[in-house]
């Protein structure tokens, strides 16, 4: 019998250039509406208007990136692994639960450095959250793929 291969998770280009538009709108109005304060008000809308574009340089860089389903683990294209196949307690698509929009999370069973690629994942202790700028029936596909792989034989 033929193993189906894991599905590939990357950002999908529409939900990326909305997310970059997002973005850049919003530092533009950040910086629109720093022009009649004083100089103490200019200077915070002025910072959150650049870390606004700080934010959309980043998902920019990250538009190329993806998440593979591999014997190590949770990967990125680059083969960085996100999260370690036996470090995998469970797979949480819970819609109240704590996750990316159109996502999932992953609880580890011990913390890790945090990581981030915006719109693609983040991780942060002992949690990996998968989804943002992704398609939600990849995203679910490969959630279902992980739950199932790292579920305990019985």
């Amino acid at each position: 019998m033929t193993e189906i291969p894991p599905p590939i998770l990357a950002p999908t280009p529409f939900r990326t250039v909305t997310g970059l538009s997002v973005m850049v709108a919003l530092a533009a109005l950040l910086f629109n509406a720093a022009l009649p304060l004083g100089i103490v008000g200019q200077a915070l809308l002025i910072a959150a208007a650049l870390a606004a574009l700080a934010l959309a340089f980043a998902m920019w860089r990250g538009r190329g990136d993806s998440l593979h389903w591999t014997e190590a683990g949770l990967t990125n294209a680059a083969g960085r692994v996100i999260a370690a196949r036996s470090a995998i307690l469970s797979v949480d698509r819970n819609p109240m639960a704590l996750k990316p929009s159109n996502g999932f999370t992953i609880h580890l069973d011990a913390k890790e450095p945090q990581a981030w690629q915006p719109g693609l994942y983040w991780r942060i202790g002992q949690r990996v959250g998968v989804g943002g700028l992704t398609s939600p029936g990849v995203a679910k596909a490969l959630a279902d793929r992980i739950a199932l792989d790292t579920a305990p034989v019985e």
